[in-house]
This record gives structure tokens, sequence and C-alpha cells, in this order.
């Protein structure tokens, strides 16, 4: 689909997100964009529901719109 990307995101240890649940990064809300799965070492997480714990390092799998996942990868990265 034109204009459709997906995206690999690592969470960094100093997003105010790691530590805590997707949910609490009101992704889709924010940023219309859709987290698909994440990948954590050798463990992968397809479907992750709003109380999926985010780990620093984590791999986040997104997708959406350029600016969509641009304003995700802000969004992990600072909270903002």
């Amino acid at each position: 689909v034109a204009g459709l990307f997906t995206e690999q995101l690592v969470l960094p240890a100093t997003s105010p997100y790691a530590g805590g649940v997707l949910g609490d990064t009101q992704a889709r809300t924010r940023t219309k964009t859709s987290i698909v799965g994440i990948v954590r070492g050798s463990e992968i997480i397809p479907s992750p529901t709003p109380v999926t714990p985010l780990h620093a390092g984590d791999t986040i799998i997104a997708v959406g719109t350029r600016s969509g996942l641009e304003a995700l990868a802000l969004l992990l990265d600072r909270g903002a």
C-alpha cells in the first residue's frame, strides 16, 4: 500500500516508557501508528496488548505513515 511503512525501533534505556507497559505510550492515539510486534532478545511478542511490558532494548515493530512513524520514534525516545 502506497504511503504505508513498517519500521523497527529500539526502545532506548532512557525512554520514559522503559519499565512501563505499552498502553502508557498511547502510541496509536498520539501517532496514528500500530505496534504489531515486539522483539525482546530471542522472544517474539506478536500483537502486543496495552498491558504488554516494555523493556529497554526492545525492538518495536510498527506500521504507519512516514510522519506517524517519525512521531512514534520521538515518542518512544523522549515521551513527546
